[in-house]
């Protein structure tokens, strides 16, 4: 067997390593046409702001790990072409046959077409070590900055500037709060607080007329005011990268990524699609959506390998779009449809929002916010949002599981939970919310 991924993200690696347990004699060949791979691309924030302080430290996969398992990788090797007919790709301007075929093709950011860019002092980051360094090699020479985008890049971002001493940072969001995917308002407020008290302007609602350069200085221009800074950074999403797949006749889903069937099939049997250029969909609805988190491209490159390995044994459930982040030392995470998501899709939403403490005061127990989105209907838990400084992976890891399985909210609110005094609290907060959410419930 011969499998050639196109693309060298956790997906692939992860895709490796189940290919050559299930039959060590597979020949596996990874192209991507940058020049490193087997890095966390998610940690490329924690190198820019000091707390890891070389690339190498966020390095998983190493050569040996492809060695080891028989895997050849093509690095500065962009592949250009794929004939399924023929069954082979073209990359490097040399072609490679294969038996199955992974395509790990990721994202493309994007940038909004705003008036007057021109690419000086211009940065935003993606999943490539080259943009990083620029990034990186930029920062000390400046002190002030816009950020044009409030999400988890744009925070994340804001905190690597605020760590390098920039004195002025002013954060543009294009929408009335910050994180809408994934918060409700009055959650993202918290977040709001929290960032404006790291001195950072937010501006929310903001319409950007126009960014151009004066001299060494970039002018944002908004209606009645202009900021002027030394660089500006947007982190204002990513589209799947579909064009090498749209160009070898591989259908393209409603959403803009690849289609693929439960078992991660393209429209070409012998092609498998994983990672940000997939197209996913929710378990609760069905619905198709793109969902781009390493977690997920990292479970579909398993799946995949089982399924070109050993037929259709694996199927993708979908995903309950689990989210999780650092802001300024909170905990900021959510799952599920937020309260305005779910009722914009016509369900009969009923909603809690509680502030609490994570455990007794006199054990260290820090505030915690907890939103939880119930359908009435069915009296099943639809989403969940929580912010603290402490304990939010965990609990949100646990009502994944109860809205991908629709746990009834009387039986979540039932299941025992771990206690000790200095670890947690007898009545834990998400129980003591969905208490109060099963209440609400039974009055509506």
């Amino acid at each position: 067997m011969r499998v050639c991924i196109v693309g060298g993200g956790g997906g692939a690696s992860n895709a490796v390593n189940v290919i050559h347990n299930l039959d060590g004699e597979s020949q596996i060949d990874v192209f991507d046409k940058r020049g490193e791979i087997g890095y966390e691309p998610c940690e490329i924030p924690q190198v820019l702001n000091g707390f890891l302080p070389a690339w190498q430290d966020i390095t998983v996969f190493r050569p040996k790990y492809y060695r080891d398992r028989n895997t050849t990788v093509h690095l500065n090797t962009e592949v250009t072409d794929i004939i399924p007919g023929e069954k082979c790709i073209v990359a490097g301007g040399q072609s490679y046959g294969y038996d199955k075929l992974i395509l790990d093709l990721g994202s493309v950011s994007v940038i909004p077409p705003i008036p007057g860019l021109d690419g000086r002092n211009e940065f935003m980051l993606d999943t490539s070590l080259e943009t990083a360094r620029l990034f990186q090699e930029a920062v000390p020479n400046y002190s002030t900055a816009a950020i044009v985008g409030a999400g988890q890049i744009g925070v994340e971002a804001a905190a690597v500037l605020k760590s390098r001493g920039y004195k002025n940072i002013y954060m543009l969001a294009r929408h009335g709060s910050t994180f809408r995917a994934q918060l409700d308002k009055e959650m993202s407020a918290v977040i709001e607080r929290r960032i404006e008290g790291e001195g950072i302007e937010l501006i929310l609602s903001s319409d950007i007329q126009g960014i151009s350069s004066r001299g060494d200085r970039k002018i944002v221009s908004l209606p009645g005011r202009e900021l002027e800074v030394d660089l500006v950074f947007f982190a204002t999403g990513a589209k799947p990268n579909v064009d090498l797949a749209r160009r070898a006749g591989i259908r393209i889903g409603e959403t803009g990524a690849i289609a693929v069937n439960t078992y991660l099939q393209t429209s070409e049997p012998d092609i498998y699609a994983i990672g940000d250029c997939m197209e996913n969909w929710d378990r609760v609805t069905g619905t198709t959506r793109i969902y781009q988190t390493a977690t997920s491209g990292a479970t579909e490159g398993r799946i995949a390998a089982n399924n070109l390995m050993l037929g259709d044994v694996l199927p993708h459930q979908g995903t309950v779009m689990t989210f999780i982040t650092d802001v300024f030392g909170y905990e900021v995470g959510a799952v599920g449809f937020t309260e305005t998501s779910a009722k914009n899709l016509g369900f009969d939403i009923v909603s809690h929002v509680m502030r609490t403490a994570t455990r007794r005061r006199s054990y260290g127990g820090k505030r915690i916010h907890i939103k939880l989105v119930a359908d009435h209907k069915t009296q099943t838990l639809m989403g969940a949002q929580i912010i603290s400084p402490e304990m939010v992976a965990g609990k949100l890891d646990r009502l994944a599981l109860a809205i991908a399985e629709r746990v009834p909210i009387p039986e979540l609110a039932l299941i025992d939970t771990c206690y000790s005094p200095t670890v947690g609290s007898a009545y834990e907060s998400t129980v003591m919310a969905l208490d109060q959410l099963m209440a609400k419930l039974r009055e509506k």
